[in-house]
């Protein structure tokens, strides 16, 4: 508690300090605690696993899903890397994997990628990647990348082709043309992969060119250091 109070503030866990702006306790649930300032339009998550104010073992996770709720199992999801040095660790992913549900794979899956060996990890989040949405599974796809398979690259250049041809890429949207965030984020996991920036050197001008302003924005910030003229 005491590194965290360092990290966080002497008010934690009732409020946290981020970037010298204070964030007030908004919503404590099982796993995570949510912060968020209304005035700075600010916000930020918190895993409870990482004071210890939650645990839980394999077990538990394995009798208790069935009566959890949809919220209850993304909040565990998108909490439980901090379970990363507990023994049954692995046990809680595999399960997820097996029971949950495209949001449940994608909050879990670097830690797939790390915890479980490189060869089931890939066969499992390919298999995950194969079920779920093109435009919600760029977390998988990071994934793939941080197993460095040697099937890695082939596999998410397959998946770049199936998202560029799909219909709605060059949509505008208020928020962001996920579609188009995924195409991004899966050139910059193709990059760290080793590929050679030139071979998508089309498909990013045409991405800094798209028609939403947050894509236009995502493609600099994820891909300006490979392509200097995004700067």
């Amino acid at each position: 508690m005491s590194d965290l109070k360092k990290q966080y503030g002497d008010e934690y866990p009732t409020a946290v300090m981020m970037d010298g702006i204070r964030l007030p306790l908004r919503r404590d649930r099982r796993f995570s605690r949510s912060y968020h300032s209304d005035e700075h339009k600010m916000g930020s998550e918190i895993s409870r696993f990482m004071d210890g104010s939650a645990s839980i073992t394999a077990l538990e996770l394995q009798r208790e899903w069935p009566s959890w709720t949809d919220d209850m199992r993304s909040d565990f999801c998108q909490s439980s890397c901090w379970l990363h040095e507990q023994p049954d660790f692995p046990e809680m992913l595999r399960f997820i994997m097996q029971h949950g549900e495209p949001e449940h794979w994608s909050g879990i899956a670097l830690s797939v990628a790390s915890q479980l060996p490189r060869a089931e990890a890939f066969d499992t989040l390919v298999r995950a990647l194969r079920s779920t949405e093109l435009g919600r599974s760029s977390n998988i796809s990071q994934a793939i990348a941080h197993t460095k398979h040697s099937e890695a690259e082939a596999t998410l250049r397959r998946h770049l082709e199936a998202l560029w041809s799909h219909p709605s890429l060059w949509e505008d949207d208020d928020f962001l043309n996920w579609v188009g965030f995924e195409v991004t984020t899966c050139i910059a996991h193709l990059i760290e992969l080793g590929a050679p920036p030139s071979d998508f050197t089309v498909q990013v001008r045409r991405l800094s060119e798209h028609v939403c302003s947050a894509n236009r924005d995502s493609c600099r910030n994820f891909l300006s250091e490979h392509y200097s003229w995004l700067s």
